[in-house]
């Protein structure tokens, strides 16, 4: 059996701009400690290691398993190394997530910065220039910031910052997956896509690895994209319309499973589910579910609760002195009815 995660058991309330619990006063520093350098990969390190870490955990939203699983992993990983974590939620809004991001460097509440961005370009500088002059040492998971969402390996890590952790949904990643996909379907397909936002890298990743796939296999024609919130009601309202209007949908491809989940939901109300074949990426426990019932044809894991427990372990090892990789991949498994038995979901 795959190894497994423990179950969630979110119990933390957020609210848009604010974070939850609120940090607790923190010991000062001994007097003797001296700050060491912190390599983040530019000519100016940040200095850490005196006072308790005290993280900013800049989430892309909380409204999904996926996001719900990634705070649970940096809440478990902050708790092993004696850090304080507080979340910040922006409920998808690039704009509330930048101005976050201001109060959290500008603040001085905090020394270390966990980031999902949901714009990662209009956080460069902030993140790689104004976090570390102010002393701020920041971590990046999933989505990766500085035009990088589309390259690979250490490519996906951005100087400025100490590391990224992820790598599952990078373009590569996506381009397989959805290769896999037209090679286990010969000859004319009528084909929907469904993702998230505009501008999170996972949509853009997807969106180019269509572009790659109906390249190479013209009969592949994907007549319609949808974009959600990533979550399952948006996955149900906006792909109901889609499903009636096109009942000779042959393939649906979802890039995150609670919006699967909503899919699934409106595929049985149009009546369309025997002549469909629905291609998941996510891997919840919910997927695993569908691929055992046959609701859909396979889901693609990813890990969510990994990222940020590592990415967070990471944080408190370059505190203490110790060296981190620049990327650190993620696993990922194809999931079918054949292998579903043997795994377990992580979240």
């Amino acid at each position: 059996m795959q190894r497994t995660r423990r179950a969630l058991a979110l119990g933390t309330a957020f609210c848009a701009g604010v974070a939850l619990p609120a940090l607790l006063p923190l010991p000062a520093a001994a007097e003797e400690c001296t700050p060491h350098p912190i390599d983040v990969g530019t000519d100016t390190p940040v200095m850490g290691g005196c006072e308790p870490l005290r993280i900013a955990f800049m989430i892309a939203a909380t409204n999904n398993t996926h996001l719900q699983a990634q705070i649970k992993g940096a809440q478990d990983a902050a708790a092993e190394i004696g850090a304080e974590l507080a979340v910040f939620d922006p409920n998808w809004s690039p704009t509330t997530q930048f101005n976050q991001a201001q109060n959290i460097i500008s603040g001085g509440q905090f020394n270390a910065i966990l980031a999902e961005m949901n714009d990662g370009n209009q956080a460069c500088s902030i993140l790689t220039k104004t976090a570390p002059e102010a002393g701020v040492l920041v971590a990046v998971v999933n989505q990766p910031v500085c035009g990088r969402g589309s390259n690979e390996g250490d490519e996906l890590w951005a100087p400025g910052t100490l590391n990224f952790v992820g790598g599952t949904q990078g373009r590569t990643a996506f381009r397989d997956w959805i290769f896999s996909v037209a090679e286990e379907n010969p000859g004319p397909q009528k084909v929907a896509v469904l993702t998230g936002p505009d501008l999170n890298s996972n949509t853009i990743n997807t969106d180019l690895a269509v572009k790659d796939v109906q390249e190479a296999y013209p009969d592949f024609k994907v007549i319609a994209t949808v974009r959600t919130d990533y979550s399952v009601l948006q996955g149900n309202e906006k792909t109901l319309p889609l499903f009636q209007a096109n009942k000779d949908l042959n393939i649906f491809i979802s890039n995150y499973s609670d919006m699967t989940r909503g899919a699934v939901q409106a595929a049985k109300q149009v009546g369309i589910t025997d002549s469909l074949k629905i291609y998941d990426s996510g891997g919840n426990k919910w997927a695993f579910e569908a691929v055992r019932r046959g609701e859909i044809a396979r889901t693609r894991t990813i890990e969510p609760y990994a990222e940020t427990y590592t990415a967070i372990k990471q944080i408190g090892e370059a505190w203490k002195g110790q060296q981190v990789a620049r990327f650190t991949l993620t696993d990922t498994l194809v999931v079918t009815p054949e292998n579903v038995a043997d795994h377990e979901a992580e979240y």
